[in-house]
């Protein structure tokens, strides 16, 4: 979850109120400046008195959030974000054996030489797109050792043919926990599941 502000904005020596949010990926500014800001674009992060400055997209920003807000926002914005496969709980100590069809480039990169057969995995992670895709990479997650997570990648949003509602209602009903999520792409989710 991302920080929220109503304060101060001052851009290019223009000062007005508006609403700043800080997520992981963007900064967002609310009119009257509406600007979306990559994290990546952001250069020249500071802190003095009780104003976060910083330069981007050919401007100077100063957000006035109090000095230890400002001290917050600033350590969010130059701490790199955690890696999908951190995320997911994958590594070299950590290998997940994958089910389904991987398309998504975010997915794949995770994964790169973090996936191994079953006999060596930790955990599993499936892409699933409906409930007998699920119900079948239940199956085979029931190979790995006795209370192994499994990922389930699943439609992100509202309009997804099978999102996390459906995904979660079908696992609970067959006596999954979900104990985690993580957004994968613009398109994706990842919930975290194990039986009771």
């Amino acid at each position: 979850m991302g920080l929220e502000a109503i304060c101060a904005c001052r851009v290019d020596g223009e000062t007005a109120e508006a609403k700043a949010l800080l997520e992981s990926r963007e900064l967002i500014l609310r009119s009257p400046f509406r600007r979306n800001i990559a994290v990546t674009e952001i250069a020249d992060v500071r802190v003095e008195g009780d104003e976060l400055l910083l330069r981007a997209q050919g401007s100077e920003i100063a957000l006035s959030l109090g000095a230890m807000a400002a001290t917050k926002w600033a350590k969010k914005i130059v701490t790199p974000a955690p890696s999908l496969a951190s995320k997911l709980g994958i590594g070299h100590a950590s290998m997940a054996f994958v089910i389904g069809n991987v398309t998504d480039d975010a997915l794949a990169e995770a994964l790169d030489g973090h996936s191994a057969p079953i006999e060596s995995a930790k955990l599993s992670v499936a892409v699933v797109r409906n409930t007998a895709e699920l119900d079948e990479a239940l199956v085979r997650h029931a190979d790995l050792p006795k209370g192994s997570h499994i990922w389930v990648i699943h439609g992100k949003g509202p309009k997804a043919q099978f999102g996390d509602n459906a995904v979660r209602a079908h696992m609970r009903a067959l006596g999954y926990r979900d104990s985690k999520s993580s957004a994968v792409s613009d398109t994706l989710s990842a919930t975290r599941y194990s039986l009771g």
